[in-house]
């Protein structure tokens, strides 16, 4: 019986920054890792039709990948949160109010890899792979005796305006080329 390219169940880890010098698999997760695509449609009507459509038009696809981060370590955490280190020393983390950024140039390529068996896939194609993409972060810290505390991250995916790879989002698989990161 036929299983999807990506693996039917089971945790994965995500690559930032996917063919970069500065690339970096992102930290543990804690709850769903969930891509999700929307694809709007307007319809088109005529009054003898009433409320029913006599037609639609498709007037494109939202992507977003909420991934919930738990036990990051500073660097980890300054990534996510595109900071860098403070002069007052290398525990600190600020938490800036991000406003007025051009998020696509700042945007970079995410890789999902399923885990099996405790095994990072090396396999690509198992892999998910969106050309680009910029985590905008949060924080849910909850402080009580049961509850775990995790970093909200919502990834925009963008669609690519790169030459060759124009109106695309990333490809289910990825080229057996693909480096080992």
């Amino acid at each position: 019986m036929p299983t999807s390219p990506m693996l039917d169940k089971g945790p994965c880890v995500l690559v930032w920054g996917y063919g970069e010098s500065d690339a970096a698999y992102l930290g543990k997760t804690l709850g769903d890792v969930k891509v999700a695509m929307e694809t709007n449609v307007s319809d088109i009507n005529e009054d003898q039709a009433g409320d029913a459509a006599v037609n639609a038009v498709l007037t494109g696809s939202v992507i977003t990948i909420d991934v919930p981060l738990t036990r990051l370590s500073v660097a980890e955490l300054r990534r996510i949160l595109h900071t860098e280190e403070p002069a007052g020393g290398p525990c600190i983390v600020p938490i800036e109010n991000q406003i007025g950024c051009d998020l696509y140039s700042l945007a970079k390529a995410l890789v999902i890899k399923p885990i099996c068996g405790n095994v990072i896939s090396t396999n690509p194609c198992e892999w998910i792979h969106f050309y680009k993409t910029y985590p905008v972060a949060g924080l849910d810290l909850t402080f009580n005796k049961d509850t775990q505390r995790i970093f909200p991250v919502k990834f925009k995916v963008f669609v690519s305006q790169e030459s060759g790879f124009e109106g695309l989002f990333g490809t289910i698989g990825m080229d057996s080329a693909a480096s080992a990161m």
